[in-house]
């Protein structure tokens, strides 16, 4: 984007973005450019934190009104250099609910199903109150009950129908997968009193503590068993993260 802002800025457009990897930034060297000590995928900090959100966003719309630079500016952050440098234990913000995969005892497909089914069950009374709070979700693709059965559906049975919608199934998995995480995300820091967990701290529990972080797991070795490109392609790098194998 700094490189694009280059060619813009020659056609008399004046253009602003916000940095998270400084050194990209100053070889880079876009025409204006706003620096935050947030971690990757986070530019605007915490979720939920409309206050810091807004103040990120104005300092750099702020910076349109220099002629240019310099590159990049500071933005004027009072905490932890990044939210990453913030390791939480998950008790803290967690609902309280017991999780049937923290065990570490195998789990054949019928019971995990059965777990993940009531795990959800468990979770849509936080998630609900996180709609009723914020008005919004970022769930965008699926409502979780269609959700609950696609995973589970497949996971079961190979089936490969995604309940609502026309897109192809390995489209439709990779994006059920990123709504359960966001259903999950949304749930545990829904409960009165909860904070805001880092990225790394939601990651290792979703990963290693809930149900539907080992069926994303099982459904990842099923799809590379899959004759269809795509649907490998979710078992090889989209479904799971790499050091999550």
């Amino acid at each position: 984007m700094g490189a694009l802002g280059h060619y813009l800025e020659a056609e008399g457009v004046p253009t602003t973005q916000i940095s998270l990897i400084r050194e990209h930034t100053e070889k880079i060297n876009p025409p204006r450019a706003l620096w935050v000590p947030f971690e990757l995928g986070r530019p605007l900090g915490a979720p939920s934190d409309v206050d810091l959100q807004r103040k990120a966003l104005t300092a750099a719309i702020e910076l349109l009104q220099a002629p240019r630079g310099p590159v990049p500016a500071d933005f004027p952050y009072e905490g932890p250099a990044s939210t990453a440098d913030i390791d939480q234990d998950p008790a803290v913000w967690a609902c309280p609910v017991t999780f049937a995969a923290s065990s570490g005892e195998p789990v054949g497909d019928e019971a995990l199903a059965s777990n993940f089914k009531q795990e959800v069950a468990e979770l849509r009374n936080w998630h609900d109150l996180s709609l009723k709070s914020t008005g919004r979700t970022s769930m965008v693709h699926f409502e979780p009950d269609p959700l609950l059965q696609l995973l589970s559906d497949y996971l079961l049975r190979g089936d490969k129908k995604a309940p609502g919608t026309d897109m192809p199934f390995a489209v439709a998995l990779r994006l059920a997968a990123q709504d359960l995480k966001t259903f999950y995300f949304e749930s545990v820091i829904a409960r009165p009193g909860a904070t805001t967990p880092t990225s790394k701290a939601f990651t290792r529990w979703f990963w290693n503590e809930t149900v539907a972080g080992a069926v994303l797991k099982a459904i990842k070795e099923k799809c590379l068993d899959e004759t269809d490109e795509a649907m490998r392609m979710n078992g090889k790098l989209l479904l799971v993260p790499i050091e999550q194998g």
